[in-house]
């Protein structure tokens, strides 16, 4: 028997079983194909997941990076709005102090004004002072400094 008569199982291919023997073969061909085209694009696949796992690896590194950059400008802000809380309080007082000046000194000159247009205080003022400095009514005949005792030579 030559080769020609018999096929891949043996038989020749004009029986009635080497028909079936023949189409046996054909789908054993197709199904080995069809599952080495399978094993390809589940590689393709694997491949395909591994390279999709070390972008979103790369992703998570990115944002975890810029995560930790406005943590510390977070932080750094936030020292920051605390100093400037504690100026802002600082200037706060300063300036009711400012204006508690301005209103002492409001109240000096309306006092002036009320001793019958008398100017007179007005000199007795020292400016760079409060109303500390202010001599009274009372007080205009002493002086607040002491008298030296150089201005007495017997």
């Amino acid at each position: 028997m030559s080769s020609a008569q018999y096929g891949s199982a043996g038989l020749k291919e004009n029986s009635p079983c080497g028909a079936v023997d023949e189409k046996k073969r054909k789908r054993m061909i197709s199904n080995r194909e069809s599952a080495r085209r399978s094993r390809m694009r589940k590689q393709q696949h694997l491949d395909d997941l591994i390279k999709r796992k070390s972008e979103l690896e790369n992703q998570r590194l990115e944002i975890k990076r810029r995560i930790d950059m406005y943590q510390k400008l977070w932080e750094a802000t936030v020292g920051e709005n605390n100093a400037l809380e504690a100026l802002k309080a600082e200037l706060t007082k300063e300036l009711e102090s400012a204006k508690s000046c301005v209103s002492d000194f409001h109240a000096i000159e309306r006092l002036e004004t009320n001793f019958a247009g008398n100017r007179m205080l007005k000199p007795l003022m020292d400016v760079s002072g409060g109303r500390e400095n202010v001599l009274q009514p009372w007080q205009l005949g002493r002086s607040s400094q002491p008298i030296a005792a150089t201005m007495f030579q017997f």
